[in-house]
């Protein structure tokens, strides 16, 4: 993990520059601008990255990698102005990281620092593994790999090398063609034979470079070949080229079978889903109808009150002059025609309500002005109650086929919300227009209208402006669903100088059915 750097660069610039970017990676920079600075900073502090100018007002940079005890621990990335490829060379060699002159382009110079010190901090180290006889090749290719966050395991048979293969994950295979046990062509085509390391790269060291050699190796399944002795600069970004690709490659061909799984169970996971909402939804509308029937049964109680009491006041009046043998005929005949007025009144009430709970599932051919004085009856009673002023305006009628029934438990639930919000807020005058043009129905209060920050919420599930024992917050959402899902339509709310306005419009539902 990189946590401390130092730069080492005489100008002051750069120096700063590189110091700014660093820390905004939340990395503890220290800055030298002298040779002797250095010296005492690597003396003083371990550091995780060194960024090193090989050119110092007092001395060379490049004397300082030898006061590094472990440039696996230490890394070490060269910036200089100067391209001495034989020092270039010898730096790698030791194990440095990179090798950039800074004056080309100093942004892209820093982007690279930037793409090293993030490599540098992966925890999990991409494994190679090297099967080369020399051990002295072996020992060169950890000294310039380890440095570079890479885990290298060597095998000098190619016994051992199978042996590893089938122990750990390899990003990448270095292998020699001259090996004590086997042919390294046999071992590449062997290796390739296995399904699960068709994907490794594999990368040939040879001490022969013939176009033959060359094109039997490239055949067998290697993915590039260098000659020994290489250059260490061009053998690394080789092997960083191979990774990064190997890395690619292994991500595109998981996205892509995902892409397939998908592709090929869309539909299944479509209808899944769907089904889900429409389990959802179900279950929220019989919520909701849970909660109307509640309200309905409380209106019904409300509506059979005063019947209930004038016909116990007249079974009352009856014992009381049977008990005292002064029940004449007339009174007798008058107060039985009362009761029967009220028992009709009673059941007249029952049946006005039964309709509304019928679960009816077909359109039928009906218009906003019936269904609007349904809703209305059935409320008129608490309406009245309350003081509530409702006025109803029908500027044109025209028939749709629709879900009456359920088009009735929205503008009820309208009309209810309406209801509460001017009781809530005891408004002067509380009233309800309702104004209905062909199609379209639009319901209006007085009651000051909807704050702008709720108004995007008002249509969401469990969202309500009422306390939770006077709301579900289901009631708007269940409209949405009846309004724009079953009879496709569309319901807004606006807010007017006096209160909300809803508008619902069903002209789509008339245009699907033609």
């Amino acid at each position: 993990m990189i946590k401390k750097v130092l730069v080492i660069e005489d100008s002051k610039i750069i120096n700063n520059v590189l110091k700014k970017e660093l820390t905004k990676q939340k990395l503890k920079v220290e800055q030298a601008f002298t040779f002797h600075e250095a010296q005492k900073a690597i003396k003083n502090t371990k550091f995780h990255l060194i960024i090193l100018d090989l050119h110092l007002p007092d001395g060379e940079g490049s004397e300082l990698i030898a006061n590094i005890q472990s440039l696996t621990k230490t890394k070490v990335v060269v910036l200089t102005s100067f391209e001495y490829d034989d020092l270039r060379e010898e730096l790698f060699h030791y194990g440095i990281l990179d090798y950039i002159i800074k004056d080309k382009n100093l942004l892209y110079s820093i982007n690279e620092i930037l793409k090293i010190i993030d490599s540098l901090t992966v925890h999990n180290k991409d494994r190679i593994l090297v099967i080369d006889d020399s051990k002295f090749i072996c020992k060169q290719i950890r000294t310039v790999l380890e440095p570079r966050n890479y885990t290298i395991n060597t095998s000098h048979t190619a016994k051992d090398a199978l042996n590893k293969l089938q122990k750990y994950d390899y990003k990448l295979i270095i292998l020699d063609m001259e090996l004590p046990d086997m042919h390294g062509l046999k071992l590449l085509e062997t290796i390739r034979k296995e399904s699960i390391y068709l994907d490794i790269p594999i990368v040939v060291l040879s001490g022969t470079a013939t176009p033959e050699i060359v094109r039997d190796v490239l055949k067998y399944g290697a993915n590039d070949y260098i000659k020994k002795p290489f250059v260490f600069e061009e053998f690394i970004l080789k092997i960083d080229l191979w990774i990064d690709y190997f890395k690619k490659e292994k991500q595109l061909k998981e996205t892509t079978q995902k892409l397939e799984f998908l592709n090929t169970n869309l539909e299944k996971l479509v209808q899944k889903e769907v089904q889900k909402s429409r389990e959802k939804d179900r279950f929220l509308l019989l919520q909701s109808r849970h909660a109307q029937m509640g309200e309905m049964i409380s209106m019904i109680a409300h509506q059979w009150r005063q019947p209930l009491n004038a016909i116990s006041t007249a079974v009352g009046v009856i014992d009381f002059k049977m008990k005292r043998d002064n029940l004449d005929k007339e009174t007798a005949t008058r107060i039985i025609k009362d009761i029967k007025r009220y028992v009709t009144y009673l059941s007249t009430t029952i049946d006005d309500f039964k309709d509304f709970f019928k679960p009816k599932k077909e359109k039928n051919l009906t218009n906003l002005e019936i269904i609007c004085n349904k809703a209305i009856f059935l409320l008129k009673h608490s309406f009245k109650k309350k003081n509530i002023e409702v006025n109803l305006e029908i500027k044109e009628i025209k028939e749709i086929y629709s879900y009456e029934n359920e088009i009735v438990q929205v503008i009820i639930n309208i009309l209810r919300n309406a209801e509460d919000i001017l009781i809530e807020k005891k408004i002067t005058h509380p009233k309800i227009n309702i104004e209905i043009s062909q199609e379209s129905v639009t319901i209006c209060d007085n009651a000051g209208g909807v704050p702008k920050k709720l108004q995007e919420k008002i249509f969401d599930p469990y969202f309500s402006t009422k306390e939770k024992k006077h709301g579900t917050g289901l009631g708007l959402y269940i409209a949405k669903i009846i309004i724009e899902d079953h009879c496709h339509g569309e319901i807004q709310l606006t807010n007017t100088k006096e209160g909300a306005c809803f508008n619902i419009s069903l002209s789509k539902s008339h245009e699907e059915e033609i």
